[in-house]
């Protein structure tokens, strides 16, 4: 991008990371080293490029929407990576053909071009498209206890990042998608009332007669005054009569714009509706009613309370489906095997929510999703998320089902809450070594190899002008040593 004054600026929606908010990142992903690492999570680290076909497969239209797609020199279409999951899976199945289990973790920068990310933080930065993703990919388990790992893998990195008050919501894209399968819907039909459920959670009468509208317009519900036996009979019979020769379509120049074909093709999408989409309505009624289905926040003093009332909900949802004459969904079990494996894997019960109408952000996601977030006033701050994602192998090529899962935090989220925080570690004793005069330039470059082979961080000033207490404070955390024809002055600059 360039300025005004022809300056070239950088581009938009990306930033320059230096000194201290760099220090903090390097001791962030030092943590999730550890973290992992003592999980039995391995490094890795994936080209930043890769074929856009990759991203293309099982993800959804959010994702490939935000790619940072171009063709290269060689005419090949290519991607800067817009997630790790995809990246590390392919690597999986190249190296051992998904053998396993394997365990992976990675800090990588990520882009995404979109307006405003759906995991971005909120930020001074307008249209954030870079930002570090921390997180851990679980390739070829398929237990429950995989899943309760995972989510402690997640949980257990926030609060050592210094987040406090972590919250965990647990759903299951899954269980929608099971529950849909009972129903006599077309797959269009399915996949859009699965994207509607975060929609349909907690929402207004506004909200709802806005996803109504939307199923009109697609076709899946029958306009105002329709009917659905009249309008098969009379499209049927008309139908018919066409085929017959009894009944001749308008001219585009008489009535109507539209072609014959057009007419045609119109009556026949009716038609179909009804014989494909007729549980529609009660569909969408079961997934409003599913959408609600969360347990509530309590104190973790409450004990045996908080894990009766995660059970309670699922027990809830059990009984509700029951009452349209859906039983034995496998999912449900499925969801409370996975909350109890998490608990024992080291997740407090109390930083637990089931929420039946977290919806999942990438469309590969088979099963159990989970959302981390941090409390803060109240309200929940999205750091990360993660899930089961069985199907993404073998839509990438792998001839076998490979059951995998993970998640990914947001540093950039994580940074942003912690504000002004600097880590511990990051804290590097600094001297700051000035002459009190140009004459002494030389001696200061003496004293800055005596001191840095003694094992110190050093900073050399050549220029006896420039404020050394203000090049302290910038650096931060440390000293000034001044040399000349005086004694070393020490003074410190924070």
């Amino acid at each position: 991008m360039i300025g005004r004054n022809g300056r070239i600026r950088r581009a938009p929606g990306f930033e320059d990371r230096t000194g201290r908010d760099f220090e903090r990142i390097e001791e962030s992903i030092n943590i999730a080293r550890g973290v992992l690492h003592g999980l039995g999570y391995q490094p890795i680290e994936t080209p930043l490029i890769e074929q856009t076909e990759l991203f293309l497969r099982r993800s959804g239209g959010l994702l490939s929407s935000q790619l940072f797609d171009f063709i290269a020199p060689d005419g090949s279409d290519i991607s800067l990576r817009p997630e790790m999951t995809a990246p590390v899976v392919r690597h999986a199945l190249e190296t051992s053909g998904g053998q396993g289990p394997q365990r992976f973790q990675y800090a990588a920068p990520i882009f995404r071009y979109n307006e405003r990310p759906y995991d971005a933080p909120s930020s001074s930065v307008p249209n954030k498209r870079q930002f570090i993703q921390l997180g851990a990919e679980l390739v070829n388990a398929s237990q429950p206890f995989a899943d309760g790992e995972i989510i402690f893998a997640a949980y257990s990195l926030a609060r050592r990042l210094g987040v406090d008050q972590v919250s965990i919501r647990i759903g299951h894209i899954g269980f929608i998608r099971e529950l849909l399968s009972r129903f006599d819907l077309s797959e269009r039909a399915r996949m859009f009332l699965a994207d509607s459920v975060t929609g349909l959670a907690d929402s207004d009468d506004d909200d709802n007669g806005s996803i109504e509208t939307e199923a009109v317009r697609l076709g899946l519900l029958p306009s105002k005054g329709q009917q659905m036996i009249e309008t098969q009979a009379s499209a049927a019979d008309l139908l018919s009569r066409l085929a017959s020769g009894s009944v001749r379509l308008p001219e585009s120049s008489e009535l109507t714009t539209r072609s014959a074909d057009e007419i045609v093709a119109g009556l026949r999408r009716k038609v179909e509706w009804d014989a494909r989409n007729v549980d529609f309505p009660d569909a969408l009624a079961l997934i409003r009613q599913i959408a609600n289905f969360k347990s509530a926040s309590v104190d973790a003093d409450q004990g045996e309370s908080s894990n009766r009332r995660l059970l309670e909900t699922i027990d809830g949802a059990r009984r509700l489906t029951e009452s349209y004459g859906l039983e034995s969904l496998s999912s449900l079990d499925n969801l409370e095997s996975v909350v109890e494996a998490a608990e024992l894997n080291g997740v407090d019960r109390s930083d637990v929510i089931v929420d039946l109408g977290l919806g999942a952000s990438i469309a590969y996601y088979s099963g159990m999703i989970f959302e981390v977030s941090a409390v803060v006033g109240g309200q929940n701050v999205v750091l990360g998320r993660g899930g089961r994602y069985d199907g993404l192998a073998s839509a990438l090529g792998s001839e076998a089902e490979l059951p995998a899962l993970g998640f990914a935090l947001n540093l950039d989220a994580v940074l942003e809450l912690r504000h002004g925080g600097q880590p511990e570690a990051a804290k590097r004793r600094y001297i700051v070594v000035s002459p009190t005069d140009d004459r002494f330039v030389a001696d200061v470059i003496k004293k800055a190899v005596e001191l840095r082979e003694a094992g110190h961080n050093v900073v050399s000033l050549f220029d006896s002008q420039v404020d050394a207490d203000e090049v302290a404070q910038s650096i931060g955390n440390a000293r000034v040593m001044r040399v000349g024809n005086t004694e070393p002055i020490d003074g410190v600059g924070e």
